[in-house]
């Protein structure tokens, strides 16, 4: 097995390079979320290079990857997840596209263990994948390749993102989020206000009743909401109001419960006011992050090795949002790690801070031990049929709950 480990490291010195080259590329060609065309044409060819067999566009998504080493079909099959969309507004002139949360260190860093794996997958009697997922910090296309079946083949799924800390407890909440639309009649506001019915009265109405639910709600769970549309003219009583609430929650299954609630609202407040009410997910659900302590802590420990230490405790918050690849660990084990660079500073994920540093050296260096610290961890995955085997059937556990 130190054969292996060995063996790792070394590719990952040789090709440090490529790996570096490929964030500064997606650095300087900053793309949002469903628009990464240059992003997945580069990692496409540079997978190509190395004898993977790439499909993209994957399905319906654009500027989705799905890179595949395959050395037998009855082998496992370790995916490493890509991210490369950026951020709207941190550019130099404050309304220009930039990696302010260091997607292209995830891409570069994720494609490196795809191909240092490879090279050895053979030996290793695994198969290797790159799964490039556009779009996480809007729509979240991991919940529709989920759907298009890219996951349904995975035995175990990886991922890292740059950060302020280094967690593998990540809190990421259950997240869903719902457009409400209320028809009434229209009527002169003066004339015959008797007339109308008032769409904008039940938007309000739901307001009220969502925010009295608030002192009810468990401390963990949030509710947040907009009006998009509350009429056109003062003195038409409206016949059209809609409004958008996102809801999340630390469980899955909690989320279900505060989200019923919250339909249940909309059509109270339908009643009351005499309107028509449809509703409509207009976002992919975001699942809460399942955490698989045996694969955690191997993961660590190689982590360690590398000398990426002093991880945050089983049951740190810190601050909690949600993200698509909670949805992935429902589908397969799955590592998500935060990981912090030693910047002389503290920094949050989008901010300018986090853009200078998301292609420094700084970011090459924690790159080169990531690659080396998750490329083992599959070695000693594929390499412990016990191992293997328990993080299974702990992933089972969880994920049926």
């Amino acid at each position: 097995m130190n054969n292996f480990k060995d063996k790792i490291v070394e590719l990952t010195d040789e090709y440090q390079p490529l790996f570096e080259k490929i964030s500064r590329y997606i650095f300087e060609n900053p793309e949002l979320g469903g628009e990464e065309v240059l992003s997945a044409e580069y990692i496409s060819n540079v997978l190509k290079e190395h004898n993977f067999k790439v499909e993209t566009p994957y399905e319906s998504l654009p500027t989705a990857v799905i890179g595949s080493y395959i050395n037998d079909p009855a082998y496992e099959n370790y995916a490493f997840l890509a991210e490369y969309d950026a951020l709207p507004g941190y550019g130099e002139n404050n309304n220009e596209n930039a990696h302010a949360c260091g997607h292209n260190w995830i891409a570069a860093s994720m494609t490196g263990c795809a191909i240092v794996l490879s090279k050895i997958s053979k030996e290793l009697k695994i198969n290797v994948h790159l799964i490039g997922t556009p779009a996480e910090e809007t729509f979240g296309a991991k919940c529709n390749m989920i759907e298009l079946g890219a996951f349904d083949n995975i035995d175990f799924a990886f991922q890292a993102h740059m950060d302020a800390k280094n967690n593998m407890y990540v809190y990421n909440l259950a997240m869903n989020a719902i457009e409400f639309t209320f028809r009434g009649v229209p009527s002169h506001a003066s004339r015959a206000p008797e007339k109308g019915v008032n769409a904008l009265d039940a938007v309000i109405s739901m307001f009220v009743n969502v925010g009295l639910l608030r002192q009810q709600m468990p401390s963990k769970d949030r509710i947040h909401g907009i009006i998009t549309n509350g009429g056109t003219v003062h003195n038409v009583i409206p016949d059209l109001a809609v409004c958008r609430f996102c809801m999340r929650s630390p469980e899955k299954s909690s989320l279900e419960v505060l989200k019923n609630k919250v339909i249940n609202i909309a059509k109270a407040a339908a009643l009351s006011t005499g309107c028509s009410l449809e509703y409509d997910f207009f976002e992919n659900p975001f699942d809460n992050m399942l955490h698989i302590d045996s694969m955690i802590s191997v993961t660590e420990e190689n982590f360690n090795r590398f000398g990426v230490v002093d991880f945050a405790e089983k049951g740190f918050v810190g601050s909690p949002g949600s993200s698509d690849i909670g949805n992935v660990s429902y589908v397969c084990p799955t590592i998500y790690a935060e990981i912090g660079i030693d910047t002389p500073e503290s920094f949050p994920i989008h901010s300018n801070k986090a853009l200078e540093y998301a292609d420094s050296q700084i970011a090459y260096d924690r790159m080169n031990q990531i690659i080396k610290g998750f490329c083992s961890t599959v070695v000693d995955i594929s390499q412990n049929r016990e191992l293997a085997d328990k993080i299974k059937e702990e992933f089972k556990e969880k994920s049926s709950k």
